[in-house]
């Protein structure tokens, strides 16, 4: 898949950008199995491909694509160094992107998911504002957002639900965007707790040190309400 990839599927075989999205992850994947100091190069040259990917599933407005794209950008995941836009990768055109300018191309494509209605690109989104990151520091629009991706993601896997209830679990223990209440934390942090448990059991280890968080959390609340 990587090296000499050709990304042109045409709109009308590919109207969604579903064939572009699943080569893009393919790619993804391919890159994070390469932990090696000698496979560094390989890595890149596949997130340079799923980048390519993901540009042209989403120049057919695929809402994962958009998600994906700001991953890719936010982690810097090419080292600096991109397609930009989905002609340039057909072509093969790499460019210098100053970080500056690639955190506001990750901010924007979370915005472009979160608006999309994604609960994984909503609470994204939440952290870009919550931190400043390719964007002005805002708590109550991080808020709105945390909130909206805990409102979106119950029908989500449970890293999803999980991950956002943390969130806005955090927003409510310190007043951050919001009124602060340790009962209404509580609530959330359970919530978290539930739906990150789940998902380290089904094998998302990444996720153990965002449970052991909500954990803390919830004793945190617990302490504060026993008085």
């Amino acid at each position: 898949m990587t090296n000499g990839i050709a990304y042109q599927i045409s709109g009308t075989d590919d109207p969604g950008g579903y064939i572009a999205l699943n080569c893009g992850a393919e790619c993804y994947d391919k890159a994070m199995s390469y932990f090696d100091a000698s496979d560094h190069f390989k890595r890149i040259a596949c997130f340079h491909d799923a980048e390519g990917w993901y540009l042209q599933a989403a120049q057919r407005d695929n809402p994962y694509a958009y998600l994906n794209l700001g991953y890719v950008y936010s982690y810097d995941r090419c080292e600096g160094n991109y397609y930009v836009n989905a002609d340039a990768a057909m072509y093969k055109r790499l460019q210098a992107v100053p970080d500056e300018r690639r955190q506001r191309l990750a901010f924007d494509c979370y915005l472009a998911a979160a608006e999309m209605e994604m609960a994984e690109g909503c609470y994204k989104l939440g952290d870009m504002y919550k931190h400043g990151t390719g964007c002005e520091p805002n708590a109550q629009l991080a808020f709105r957002w945390y909130a909206r991706a805990c409102e979106l993601s119950y029908d989500d896997e449970p890293v999803i639900w999980g991950s956002a209830a943390l969130r806005l679990a955090t927003c409510y223990e310190n007043g951050f965007g919001c009124g602060q209440s340790f009962e209404v934390a509580l609530d959330w942090y359970e919530k978290a707790v539930t739906g990150l448990e789940i998902a380290v059991r089904g094998g998302d280890w990444f996720y153990e040190k965002a449970l052991a968080g909500a954990r803390d959390g919830q004793s945190r609340c617990e302490q504060e309400l026993a008085g």
